[in-house]
């Protein structure tokens, strides 16, 4: 097919726009379309070698044009390119030239709408799977305070000179790793239950090392290097700890023949907005740790999903997609920030900054193993025990009933106020699920509290703690205890509320 004669007016064209031959032929490309496809002017090239994605055979899509079909009609296509991701608008439309029948084609960057697009269906994709996983972790927290708090009434009837005793401690440990893969699941919709406190990042990280120099074997070596005055942040350790177990192990994943894996720490001072990645962190002072690698580094078009749940760089097999969505979580929930930057064949590096704690350094205590749990008595008291599982509730009534507490239980929030009428009955504690069939807690306490105004609270839930918060739920003397929890920490919770 001949060139058009008009090649002045149509390279002087602010719009992108190409001509076609039936066939898919580029025989004219003005410079904006050059500029955007990047293609030389005088190159002849097929359509279906520059665009993928379309969804269905580009020479198709083409030929239902050339009838007159579909003509007018956008399609968003992307680049056949491999450094970055650029989206095209393309509109086709039937054209006469010297009395052949072709195409042309007008074009538009709509890579920045389509990542607009891509972010919120991400969005609502997380939204989704926090809800998921809230609900999931609802109901197994609900299973495990059974299997461990059951466990743990029949720990109380053995010693450790009993056959069953080994059987039982291991059951026992194997709930509470249930447990912290449940946590995980919150971890993603940022509402697992956070223990924070102040952490020196440097004791933090020299109490991990042992562990980090496990993981990363032989061939990988652990640099570490930390600002001598370097501040405190507010964190739960055990979370943080998990991000940088996350974070190495993925380095040294990188660097199948060994290399040196740098862990920094230094304070940082902002006294002017830092923009980075769309986000902004406001001024202030901050704590910036680096983990960077010497690997194999993430290509521009990955590095942009690795947040995402089940998203792996790794070949099948060899990672779940899991780690770095849930060290995501982690840190937003902790108000953190994390950044990522990497180069393919020259490494990766992921930054963390944390805004400093002002408090005096907390002093940090060891964290206990789990012991079996121990026959003590506590003073009496009278119990109003609300949990609409029958498993939890036949636990929890049986723990309170063996340390000394007299415990009445009740099925629903309804049932609970039923018991209440009664005034002369007497009750030093509630202890209530927060979410249940009907009312929940914290609505059925509030009006209990009217009569009763000294009585405490303690409220329990499978969810994470911001279940109350959303509520708005101000309770007075009202404490929060996440299950799954043993038979010792439900009754020393309900002791120190009685006392307090």
């Amino acid at each position: 097919m001949r060139r058009d004669g008009a090649a002045g007016d149509f390279d002087a064209l602010p719009v992108p726009m190409i001509k076609l031959t039936a066939q898919g032929v580029i025989f004219r490309a003005n410079r904006p379309a050059c500029e955007l496809l990047s293609i030389d002017p005088n190159q002849e090239v097929l359509l279906q070698n520059l665009f993928e994605g379309l969804g269905r055979s580009i020479p198709d899509w083409l030929a239902d044009a050339i009838e007159g079909r579909g003509i007018n009609h956008p399609e968003f296509l992307r680049l056949a390119r491999k450094d970055r991701e650029v989206f095209v608008q393309v509109v086709l439309n039937k054209i006469t030239l010297d009395g052949e029948v072709g195409l042309i084609a007008v074009l538009s960057d709509a890579t920045e709408l389509k990542t607009l697009e891509a972010q919120f269906v991400q969005s609502q994709k997380m939204q989704a799977i926090g809800q998921l996983a809230g609900g999931v972790a609802h109901d197994f927290n609900n299973l495990l305070t059974a299997i461990s708090g059951h466990c743990d009434l029949m720990l109380l009837r053995h010693d450790g000179q009993s056959q069953d005793y080994a059987d039982l401690v291991q059951i026992n440990q194997n709930a509470n790793r249930a447990a912290a893969l449940v946590s995980q699941l919150l971890a993603f919709s940022r509402k697992q239950t956070l223990r924070p406190e102040a952490l020196d990042m440097r004791d933090t990280l020299a109490d991990l090392t042992h562990l980090l120099n496990r993981l990363v074997g032989e061939k990988v070596e652990l640099d570490l290097k930390h600002d001598p005055n370097l501040k405190t942040v507010r964190a739960d350790k055990r979370q943080l700890e998990q991000v940088f177990m996350n974070l190495v192990v993925n380095a040294r994943d990188a660097m199948p023949d060994g290399g040196v894996i740098q862990i920094s720490t230094q304070n940082l001072t902002l006294d002017t907005p830092l923009r980075h990645d769309r986000v902004t962190i406001p001024v202030g002072e901050y704590v910036s740790i680096r983990v960077a690698d010497q690997g194999c580094g993430i290509s521009a078009d990955k590095l942009a999903k690795i947040f995402e749940p089940f998203y792996t760089t790794k070949r099948t097999g060899e990672g779940t997609g899991l780690g770095l969505s849930t060290a995501y979580g982690i840190i937003k929930q902790t108000g953190g920030y994390i950044f990522v930057e990497s180069q393919v064949g020259q490494g990766t590096e992921f930054r963390l900054i944390f805004p400093a704690f002002d408090a005096p350094k907390a002093q940090l205590t060891p964290s206990k193993a789990a012991n079996p749990p121990k026959n003590v008595k506590f003073s009496g008291g009278v119990i109003l025990l609300v949990e609409d599982e029958a498993p939890v509730r036949t636990f929890a009534a049986r723990a309170l009933k063996l340390r000394g507490f007299d415990v009445i239980e009740a099925s629903c929030a309804e049932e609970a106020l039923e018991r209440l009428t009664d005034p002369d009955l007497h009750i030093d504690v509630f202890v209530t699920d927060i979410v249940m069939p009907g009312r929940d807690g914290p609505s059925w306490v509030k009006e209990a509290l009217v009569n009763r105004p000294e009585t405490r609270v303690v409220f329990v839930s499978g969810y994470a703690e911001d279940v109350l918060e959303t509520q708005q739920a101000s309770v007075p003397n009202s404490v929060f205890f996440p299950k799954p929890f043993s038979l010792e920490r439900l009754t020393e919770t309900v002791q120190k509320q009685m006392q307090s």
